[in-house]
């Protein structure tokens, strides 16, 4: 089944069999909480993934970190301040930052904003001083215990009737919403301590908790869009009820990239405004007489899949006179050994993590490869040729399938034929705007 008619189908049963009326002995509506990993482990096969590793210098590199952090959270005393929640996974002067956040960050005083950090790097510090990963949090996960008790089986009951399996057992349902609980309890109190006065996020996993605690303080809540967000995207989409607003966690205002994004999703009491990100929109260079080089863009799910097409072309030969860059996401750094050791016979593929973030790659390249990508929109916009395999959830592409520069193959004759395709000038599409201050000040 098709990833669009399978998130249909999902919605509709999910209205049907009246989920979201459904609370745990504590009044808790519980199916926003566990929707969205149901909902992925569903359509996604998450077993077909390269395997990740730490060394023991890694590990121990980690764990002095999170000492570190926890640490530092516990000695900081700020009042009134604005907290960010953070996933810092692209790199400017050799550290990290998180480029869907960064010009709203950067709008505060130093003294005036605390940054919590979700994603963690052994070997690489944040650009912004001052930041503290989230070990509390994960740490506080571990020895909350909620008392919730619910009977989960009756849902994985109704998922075994209607699609024909049940993906997550009644002990990961009962972790979620235990860390949902551990989340609002631990953000509740880190928010009155602070005495924060407004919550930024980007989301890295689903923070419904976070989100709970500040609509319990009357904290205005803003999320910053991060990627594709489609009719197909569960996190931003549901079904058509009028009376949602109590059973579900989101935040009161996400900026998006640009007009383009939103026009399908259905957000119970969420207002939208481009605000716009001048990362996402910088111009990308004109293409250079020669240029033939190809940008690989991967992901945890579709890592496999691209590698298994891309070595078939390098067998084949058809890629003899071009560089290419093996784009890893964020979520398969620690793979990369895996993905250096399967090309390491064929010299010209560079493996790469966060060297160089998408943009930087599209002014090296011609041509991007990929199944599904906010990269899609930005090589687009800046001129580029896309190509898209179609594997799994490629069809969440289907708004640009009309632009003559992006091309679907399935075969490797298809492929060798959407590389000799040159470059059409075509209508400029605004998928990622300028960020807009006037527009941030307006909602503050």
């Amino acid at each position: 089944m098709e990833d669009l008619e399978f998130y249909k189908e999902f919605l509709s049963f999910e209205k049907e069999q009246g989920l979201f009326d459904l609370q745990d002995n504590q009044g808790t509506y519980i199916w926003d909480i566990i929707r969205f990993d149901i909902y992925i482990n569903l359509m996604w096969n998450f077993e077909a993934k390269a395997p990740k590793k730490r060394s023991l210098g890694d590990r121990i590199g980690l764990m002095k970190k999170q000492v570190s952090a926890l640490s530092n959270f516990l000695l900081t005393r700020k009042e009134h301040i604005n907290f960010f929640f953070l996933a810092s996974r692209n790199k400017r002067d050799g550290k990290l930052f998180d480029q869907n956040a960064i010009d709203v960050v950067q709008f505060f005083e130093a003294d005036d904003r605390f940054l919590f950090e979700s994603f963690f790097s052994v070997n690489e510090e944040p650009l912004l001083p001052r930041s503290i990963f989230n070990t509390p949090q994960e740490l506080y996960r571990k020895i909350h215990r909620s008392g919730s008790i619910f009977d989960y089986e009756q849902i994985n009951d109704r998922l075994k009737t209607k699609f024909g399996k049940s993906p997550l057992s009644v002990q990961k349902l009962e972790l979620l919403v235990n860390n949902y609980y551990s989340d609002l309890t631990f953000f509740t109190r880190t928010f009155s301590r602070l005495k924060v006065k407004r919550v930024f996020l980007t989301q890295n996993g689903i923070q419904k908790g976070l989100l709970a605690a500040a609509k319990r303080l009357n904290i205005k809540s803003y999320e910053f869009q991060h990627g594709i967000v489609d009719a197909a995207h569960i996190a931003y989409n549901y079904p058509l009820i009028d009376y949602l607003d109590k059973q579900v966690h989101l935040p009161d205002i996400i900026f998006s990239l640009s007009k383009f994004w939103f026009k399908d999703a259905f957000l119970p009491g969420v207002q939208i405004f481009p605000l716009g990100n001048n990362y996402f929109s910088q111009p990308i260079l004109p293409l250079q007489s020669g240029a033939k080089a190809i940008t690989v863009v991967s992901a945890d799910v579709f890592g496999l899949a691209l590698l298994e097409f891309l070595y078939s072309c390098l067998t084949a030969g058809l890629l003899v006179d071009k560089g290419i860059y093996f784009k890893l996401h964020p979520n398969q750094f620690a793979e990369k050994e895996f993905y250096k050791a399967k090309f390491r016979s064929y010299p010209q593929v560079q493996v790469i993590s966060n060297e160089y973030g998408i943009g930087d790659l599209l002014n090296k390249t011609e041509t991007v490869l990929t199944i599904q990508s906010t990269a899609v929109y930005e090589a687009l916009q800046g001129g580029r040729k896309v190509i898209l395999l179609k594997e799994s959830t490629y069809m969440r592409h289907q708004d640009v399938f009309s632009n003559e520069n992006l091309f679907l193959v399935r075969t490797l004759g298809e492929f060798e034929q959407a590389l000799g395709s040159g470059i059409k000038k075509t209508e400029d599409i605004e998928f990622f705007s300028a960020y807009n201050v006037d527009i941030l000040k307006e909602h503050l």
